[in-house]
């Protein structure tokens, strides 16, 4: 056997295909006239297991991943082009749901297609809080348009309004847009009109440690994963936006929800049965692309 440290290679079923070697050079490397490949910088490997998924005799072992299970890959069930195309053209931003409670199947479901989207180095950092108590929801509503109200109340500092516009980080009109947009959500909430949740009976909060590299990243591609899976199963969904931006700069929602020390939510969605949906889909602008041909 050709062996370092957590990889192995079984030499007697290798087929010495190089398939390894292609598929991860940076762990890999050709051994002499086409022999058995090495297993040569063994540090540099992410778990991600595309060797074990690549090499055709199974003559690779991973012990890091322990016994995880291999599936074949069900070409039957792929969608076409066509599908996909189809459904992300479709998939709405849904803001009205009926009154009932989502099934705790469906969750696990969304959060399960979640949790197989890509993320940096393979860490898999991304973690979810399910927030299904409706008592619960009103109140991170409640604390969201406070903090709100009081960002528009700091925003009118003619301080921080000047900081705002000298970084470049905003416009005159997109500022006033900020204020007027903060002001009238906590406004609403006053009066019982929910247009930061807008009573929807599930919020899923995606969180990492804040030391992890790209696991903001990571937590929203594994929410665009859950977005696609909500919308199959027929569920409605929104990015909580305003929850998120609350948790970022507020520590009241983490505290609420026992957030583990060191982490920090980076994206929500909510999840609901749509009471108000779509047959149509409307056009979006053309993509701005440029392309870096020689000359």
């Amino acid at each position: 056997m050709t062996t370092d440290a957590f990889i192995t290679i079984d030499r007697g079923k290798c087929r010495k295909d190089g398939l390894c070697v292609r598929i991860c050079p940076k762990v890999f490397t050709q051994g002499e006239a086409g022999g058995v490949p090495e297993v040569s910088r063994p540090e540099f490997c992410n778990d991600c297991g595309h060797c074990l998924l690549i090499c055709p005799s199974g003559a690779i072992t991973h012990w890091r991943l322990g016994e995880i299970a291999l599936h074949e890959v069900r070409k039957d069930l792929l969608p076409s082009f066509e599908q996909v195309e189809e459904m992300i053209r479709t998939r709405r931003s849904i803001r009205n749901f009926l009154d009932k409670p989502v099934e705790r199947e469906l969750i696990e479901k969304v959060i399960d297609c979640a949790r197989f989207a890509p993320s940096a180095k393979n860490t898999q950092s991304t973690e979810y809080i399910v927030i299904d108590n409706r008592d619960r929801l009103r109140r991170i509503a409640a604390m969201t348009a406070k903090w709100l109200g009081d960002s528009a109340r700091r925003l009118k500092n003619p301080i921080i309004r000047r900081i705002f516009l000298m970084r470049g980080m905003t416009t005159k009109e997109e500022f006033s847009r900020w204020i007027g947009q903060f002001e009238l959500t906590a406004e609403n909430m006053q009066k019982g009109i929910d247009t930061i949740l807008y009573n929807a009976p599930v919020l899923v909060l995606f969180h990492a440690g804040k030391r992890i590299r790209f696991a903001e990243a990571n937590a929203n591609l594994a929410l665009q994963n859950a977005t696609f899976a909500a919308c199959a199963l027929g569920l409605g969904s929104f990015y909580a936006g305003y929850v998120v931006s609350a948790c970022t700069h507020d520590s009241a929602i983490p505290r609420l929800l026992h957030l583990p020390q060191g982490h920090r939510i980076y994206a929500g969605l909510t999840l609901g049965h749509t009471k108000i949906g779509f047959s149509r889909w409307i056009d979006r602008n053309p993509a701005k692309t440029r392309w870096n041909e020689n000359g």
